[in-house]
C-alpha cells in the first residue's frame, strides 16, 4: 500500500506526530510524494542507522536520476521536461559528490574552524548593527529576513572566500531572496564573475572553500563552468542549512523564555545547548534521495533495486525509544545522540562549522537584545511550505520589552 504525508499548513509546522504515526505502524513505509514519486520513507532509528551506512543505497546522482525519470514517465510526464529536469538535478547532485563534499571535510575540519571564530563574530556582530537602531514602536521585525538569512549569506561569503566582500553578499543576497523574481538570473552571473576572480585571487591558498574547489576541479581537469557550479552548490547548501538552523533554533528559545533569559544571562552556556537546539529543531525532516542498487531488506521490507529511499532524520530525533520526553526542550540534555547531521559514512562534513556558526549567532544575537519576544502566538508563527526543510517562512519578534 502507498500512502502520501499529509503536505500542509500542520505538517509544516509540527510533522512529529506524523511520523509517530508512522513508526508505530512499523520502522519503514513507502509513500508517494507531492510530485508522484514512489520512495520508501525510514522512520524507525535503528533502521535509518542502518540505512545510513549501507552502501547499497547510493547517492549516485545518475542512478537517482534514472530511477526519478523511469517513475515520471510512468506517471505520464513529457520525456523531454522529465529528462531534462533529472539532468539537471544529477548535474547539481554530483558536484556535491564529487567536490564539494570532499573539500569541505578538509577545509572545514575542526581545527581550522576555530580560527574562523572571530570573523564569525564581527559577522553576526556587523547584521545585528542594522537592527540596533530600530525603534520597538516602529512594530515586530522579521528576524528571519534581518538577521538569520543575511548571516548566513555573509558567514558563506567569509567561508567560500576567505573574506567578506559585497560583491558576493549584494549578488547572493538577490539570488536566494524568496522574493527575487527577475532579477535572479543577473544576481547569479554577477555572482558567479566574482568567484571567478575570487578563485583566481586566492589561487595556492588553502584556508578557503574556493581555492581548494579550484584546486581540485583544475586538477581533475574540469573546466570554469564545473567550479563556478560547485561554488553555487555550497552557497545553496551553507545558505540554506544555516539560516533555517539558526531561525527555528531561536523559535525554540523564543517559545522557551525562561530558558533563552538564563542563556543571555550566561552565554557561555550556549555551546552546549545547540546540540539540543539541533536535535529538536534540526534544519531536516527528511533526508536526500538514495537509489538501491540491489534487492535489499531494510526494517523487515524487500526494497527493490532501483528503489528510491529517504530517512526521517527529524523522526529519529524525536523517538521516545532514543530520547526521553522527545517533545520537551532540555538544554542538559546529554549531547551528541541526534541524527540532525545524519551519521556514518554520510556523517555532515561541516557538523563542527555548523554548530560553531549557530552557536556564534545565537551568542551575538542574545549579547545584544536580552529581552528579546515573539511579536506573535507561537501558532502563528509561519513554516516553509517543505516536506524535507524545516525552517520558519518569518519570526516576529519585538527586540526589546521596554
Amino acid at each position: 500500500m502507498t500512502a502520501s504525508l499529509p503536505v500542509d499548513a500542520d505538517f509544516f509546522r509540527d510533522p512529529f506526530p506524523v511520523f509517530d504515526r508512522l513508526r508505530n505502524r512499523g520502522p519503514i513505509h513507502r509513500l508517494r510524494r507531492s510530485d508522484g514519486v514512489d520512495r520508501w520513507i525510514v522512520v524507525g532509528t535503528r533502521e535509518i542507522q542502518d540505512g545510513l551506512g549501507d552502501p547499497r543505497l547510493s547517492k549516485d546522482p545518475d542512478l537517482i536520476a534514472e530511477a526519478l525519470c523511469r517513475q515520471r514517465l510512468a506517471h505520464g510526464a513529457d520525456p523531454v521536461a522529465a529528462r531534462a529536469d533529472v539532468a539537471q538535478r544529477a548535474r547539481f547532485t554530483r558536484s556535491f559528490t564529487s567536490h564539494v563534499r570532499a573539500v569541505v571535510a578538509d577545509t572545514l575540519r575542526p581545527a581550522l574552524a576555530e580560527r574562523r571564530t572571530e570573523l564569525l563574530t564581527a559577522c553576526a556582530d556587523g547584521v545585528l548593527d542594522g537592527l540596533d537602531d530600530l525603534d520597538s514602536a516602529a512594530g515586530p521585525v522579521d528576524l528571519v529576513r534581518s538577521y538569520a538569512l543575511p548571516y548566513a549569506i555573509r558567514m558563506t561569503g567569509i567561508l567560500l572566500c576567505g573574506t567578506e566582500t559585497a560583491k558576493f553578499v549584494e549578488p547572493a543576497a538577490e539570488w536566494l531572496s524568496p522574493t527575487t523574481t527577475g532579477t535572479r538570473g543577473m544576481a547569479a552571473e554577477q555572482l558567479m564573475a566574482h568567484l571567478g576572480d575570487m578563485a583566481a585571487r586566492n589561487e595556492g591558498r588553502q584556508d578557503d572553500v574556493i581555492s581548494a574547489l579550484a584546486g581540485r576541479i583544475c586538477t581533475d581537469g574540469h573546466g570554469h563552468g564545473d567550479l563556478a557550479l560547485a561554488c553555487m552548490v555550497f552557497t545553496t547548501i551553507s545558505v540554506e542549512n544555516t539560516y533555517s538552523a539558526l531561525a527555528t533554533a531561536v523559535h525554540t528559545l523564543l517559545t522557551h523564555p525562561d530558558h533563552l533569559d538564563l542563556l543571555a544571562a550566561y552565554p557561555k552556556r550556549i555551546p552546549h545547548v545547540v546540540d539540543e537546539l539541533l536535535r529538536i529543531g534540526g534544519p531536516h525532516n527528511v533526508s536526500g534521495q538514495r537509489c538501491a542498487t540491489e534487492d535489499l531488506v531494510l526494517g523487515g521490507q524487500l526494497v527493490e533495486e532501483g528503489d528510491l529511499v529517504v530517512f526521517a532524520l527529524g523522526a529519529a530525533n524525536h523517538d521516545p525509544a532514543v530520547h526521553s520526553q522527545p517533545r520537551r526542550f532540555d538544554p542538559n540534555r546529554p549531547a551528541g545522540r541526534h541524527l540532525a547531521f545524519g551519521t556514518g559514512r554520510h556523517h555532515c562534513p561541516a557538523a563542527h562549522q555548523a554548530r560553531s556558526a549557530v552557536a556564534i549567532a545565537l551568542t551575538a544575537l542574545l549579547r545584544r537584545f536580552p529581552e528579546l519576544r515573539l511579536a506573535v502566538a507561537p501558532e502563528k508563527v509561519p513554516w516553509q511550505a517543505s516536506e524535507t526543510l524545516r525552517a520558519v517562512g518569518s519570526l516576529p519578534v519585538r527586540l526589546r520589552c521596554r
